[in-house]
């Protein structure tokens, strides 16, 4: 059962990339980045939105949609060499790390 800590963690994330998405739109006219960091910032909002009503669902959303943000930013570090991308993956892949501890279930 996902705690609402993470979910309200998970909101923040979820505007940051937004945010930074419109940012990369106003700054370098990327389209692309506006269409994927909106899209991802609105998913991951309504994944926490889900995890708040402790639906398990939306740490599993939140968990793939973060996996592929991480995969994304370590991509494009790997084709630019560009210090943001590699910011975003760091960050990304922090999240990453936060989501799986508090997903899994640890059996003894």
């Amino acid at each position: 059962m996902p705690k609402k800590t993470t979910a309200w963690t998970v909101l923040i994330y979820g505007l940051l990339i937004a945010g930074l998405g419109y940012m990369g739109f106003h700054q370098n006219g990327s389209k692309i980045s506006l269409y994927v960091g909106g899209g991802f910032g609105v998913l991951l909002v309504l994944s926490s939105i889900l995890m708040y009503f402790k639906l398990q669902f939306g740490s599993y959303a939140a968990l793939i949609l973060t996996l592929g943000l991480t995969a994304t930013f370590a991509i494009r570090y790997s084709i630019t060499a560009k210090s943001l991308p590699a910011t975003l993956a760091v960050l990304s892949g922090g999240m990453l790390l936060f989501l799986l501890a508090r997903t899994v279930r640890w059996k003894r």
